[in-house]
């Protein structure tokens, strides 16, 4: 039960008289322990966290994994292809580069990196060839990136029917999203 410390006082007697409100109907607890001795605790009220914006995309993968009858990790690396940010690094002279790799078919690319979407094929010396791109995972996105994926997943769950927050809460999210 929940509720509010109201007022303390005092009885003639000398006992502490410690006043409760509650939203909640206090008739069953009153019917059952009525004017008898009792024992209880009184504690802080701690209000569950709020969903981030990770927690509520991971909340989404999940229902989305069950439409599609696939599971939460596939459906992830799916979204991540779809709507994720693309790995970069600095060169020397200053400029952002996309990071790309390419392997010999049938090497795994989760050697290399642990989030990629394949982008291309060639062949060396009559060797396929995959190309790929390095995805970022989601802890390291910024605000902008996290908003983007968010966005796709949420596009993603209304085509199949799943229903998802209003746009006000979906913004307070995004907005409170800290890698």
């Amino acid at each position: 039960m929940n509720g509010k410390l109201k007022d303390w006082s005092f009885s003639r007697t000398g006992e502490s008289v410690l006043t409760i409100t509650t939203r909640e109907s206090c008739k069953k607890l009153w019917d059952a322990l009525g004017d008898q001795e009792i024992t209880f605790s009184i504690k802080r009220r701690v209000v569950p966290r709020s969903l981030n914006a990770n927690n509520y995309a991971w909340s989404l993968i999940e229902k989305l994994a069950v439409a599609v009858k696939s599971d939460k990790d596939s459906v992830y690396e799916e979204m991540l292809r779809r709507y994720g940010t693309g790995e970069t690094y600095t060169d020397e002279a200053g400029n952002e580069c996309k990071v790309l790799f390419s392997l010999r078919e049938g090497v795994p690319p989760a050697l290399v990196a642990r989030h990629y979407a394949e982008t291309g094929v060639g062949y060396v010396e009559g060797k396929k060839f995959i190309h790929y791109r390095a995805i970022k995972g989601t802890s390291e996105y910024s605000t902008k990136e996290m908003s983007v994926f968010l966005d796709g997943i949420i596009s993603e769950c209304q085509e199949v029917g799943i229903e998802t927050d209003t746009p006000e809460q979906i913004a307070r999210y995004k907005e409170a999203w800290h890698p």
